[in-house]
């Protein structure tokens, strides 16, 4: 008796199937990570920079130092409403729209505001905004001194 010729693929067929589509998804996903990263590292620095010019405006406008104008100098030492209320007050003297950046930065911590300027008997602290947790490829932002 003749065997009929049977049609399909064999079990090792199958397997170097499934581990070249493995090896293709592991490939696409760590792609898709480190692009991810880096989305979120360029729109933390580009938060950062509109913060920076909305302080620079704030302190123009109101002819004041930062801690004058938000009435604290430790933002990042408080809570999410003080967090909030700061950026109303930087952005109502600034004239621009900070609601974006109250939900945080990228990671999903509120970014640092340091208002330094005008602390204890001189001017060698700066104005400083930057990010909770230290992240790579995140610029670094000390604002001119104002009132020194």
């Amino acid at each position: 008796m003749q065997w009929a010729k049977q049609k399909g693929f064999t079990i090792v067929e199958l397997l170097i199937v499934i581990v070249v589509i493995a090896i293709l998804a592991t490939i696409t996903i760590v792609a898709y990570n480190g692009v991810q990263n880096n989305s979120k590292v360029q729109r933390a620095n580009v938060e950062l920079r509109t913060l920076e010019k909305a302080i620079l405006s704030a302190r123009i406008n109101e002819n004041k130092n930062l801690m004058a104008i938000t009435g604290s100098n430790c933002t990042r030492c408080f809570d999410q409403a003080r967090y909030e209320l700061t950026l109303d007050r930087i952005g109502a003297a600034s004239g621009m729209n900070l609601n974006g950046l109250k939900a945080g930065d990228p990671w999903g911590e509120r970014y640092a505001i340091d208002e330094n300027e005008g602390e204890g008997s001189g001017c060698s602290n700066r104005d400083g905004v930057g990010i909770a947790t230290a992240r790579t490829g995140i610029i670094s932002i000390t604002i001119p001194f104002y009132a020194c």
